[in-house]
């Protein structure tokens, strides 16, 4: 049961305006990151981007936990993104400050009802990563003298949360209301959406619930792995787990890790989770994922999740095979029939729009084809003909776009398209089609 944050109902009007100041200091203060950056280099478009990237990470870290967030999903998009600017974005993964020990060991205490030295026969001062929402540090369970990773929360988490929830709703309602296409793109609902995921990853005994359905889901396959909790040890703003030692990114040639291997088990993993099981990790950057010889794939960081139901799993699949095979007419009807609201006033027209487009897209081949950024494409025709997209599967769209990137940077040749058209096929009872 997701427990709503004691500051996510009537906010303060005091500390709102407060926090509207703060943002808007930390904007002035990202514009000063940006020139000072941009004078210490030669000029050139490298040096815009790097500055660019140092302006944008400090404005996220400045604001905490929503912001951090969208950073994170950014710089995991090398593909569509330029280099330097993934780049600078990739340090907000695990590299946020954290906050002092003595303030962790007053929640772990206060949480978990002992003092630290009676649960832990150690524990690493200095946290081993730092990210949005919370912070990990390295410990040994006195009970079990097993090695553990206790995540703390932030103190302050909950009240930004909130705060940022009600400023970024009313600025997308504001902007709805000026600008008709943000409406029909379905801009608050999508705000709505992504604003309560994060509060709900705030709270981490959301996180040990998922933790226990995800390892459920894929107890059959040994590749994927979830890690194990200390039941005992968990509350609502510490949870404690057995600690994985896996190889990162970076690291994997080098650790006698199976590259290929490893992107089938991420693939696999993320097609089971959205066209079998509806239930999906949601953030799935490379600070979240850990490899383990010879091919094994860890997932770590399971706060945030998107759900869906069996009619919008079906309807998902439908649509994805529809855009592979090239039939546009049924890509136009689901995306049409589907919408929240339409004002459609020439349906030829924009039926023949999409047919012409997923005809294009099925002539460069199914090898070419880069599933997120084809559907965003969609979603410019959709506006134009007034036809409102979808917000309710927001997070599954973050799933398949981290997913993506992971696997053309692991495997520049990989076609998601081709990864996932068995599940979609398998989900619609349908054999799998064959590319041109």
């Amino acid at each position: 049961m997701t427990r709503a944050s004691p500051a996510a109902g009537t906010v303060p009007r005091r500390r709102l305006v407060r926090r509207v100041l703060q943002m808007l200091r930390a904007a002035l203060e990202a514009s000063g990151v940006f020139l000072r950056e941009l004078g210490r280099s030669p000029r050139g478009q490298q040096a815009v981007l790097r500055a660019l990237g140092r302006a944008l990470v400090h404005l996220c870290t400045r604001l905490g936990a929503t912001f951090i967030k969208v950073g994170q999903i950014a710089s995991t998009r090398a593909d569509l993104l330029p280099a330097p600017l993934v780049a600078e974005l990739a340090t907000l993964r695990d590299q946020v400050p954290p906050f002092p020990f003595a303030t962790v060991r007053e929640i772990v205490e206060q949480d978990l009802g002992r003092p630290l030295d009676e649960l832990f026969a150690d524990f690493g001062e200095a946290p081993i990563a730092a990210a949005s929402v919370a912070q990990v540090h390295r410990a040994i369970w006195r009970a079990s003298g097993e090695t553990v990773a206790v995540k703390v929360r932030r103190p302050d988490i909950l009240e930004k949360v909130a705060l940022d929830r009600a400023i970024l709703l009313s600025v997308g309602r504001t902007l709805e209301r000026l600008v008709a296409s943000l409406r029909l793109l379905s801009l608050e609902g999508a705000l709505r959406t992504f604003c309560a995921a994060v509060e709900i990853q705030s709270h981490l005994r959301n996180e040990a619930e998922h933790n226990r359905r995800f390892r459920a889901n894929f107890a059959d396959d040994p590749d994927i792995r979830f890690p194990r909790l200390v039941e005992e040890a968990c509350s609502d703003a510490v949870l404690t787990m057995e600690f994985i030692e896996g190889v990162r990114e970076e690291d994997l040639e080098a650790r006698g890790v199976d590259v290929h291997r490893v992107v089938d088990a991420g693939m696999r993993c993320v097609c089971r989770m959205v066209f079998l099981h509806g239930f999906v990790h949601a953030d799935l950057h490379p600070g979240n994922v850990r490899f383990v010889p010879p091919g094994g794939i860890v997932l770590l960081d399971l706060g945030l999740v998107g759900t869906i139901s069996d009619a919008d799993r079906r309807s998902f699949a439908e649509l994805l095979f529809a855009l592979a095979t090239g039939d546009g007419v049924t890509v136009a009807r689901l995306f049409h029939d589907n919408a929240p609201t339409r004002a459609v006033r020439d349906y030829r027209a924009y039926e023949r729009e999409i047919v012409d487009f997923v005809e294009h897209v099925r002539a460069r081949g199914l090898e070419h084809l880069q599933v997120t950024l084809e559907i965003a494409r969609i979603f410019d025709i959709l506006r134009r003909h007034r036809i409102q997209a979808r917000s309710h599967l927001t997070l599954v769209n973050l799933a398949l776009m981290t997913a993506e990137g992971l696997g053309k940077r692991l495997a520049p040749e990989l076609s998601l398209t081709s990864a996932i058209l068995p599940w979609v096929s398998e989900a619609l009872g349908r054999p799998a089609p064959i590319a041109p």
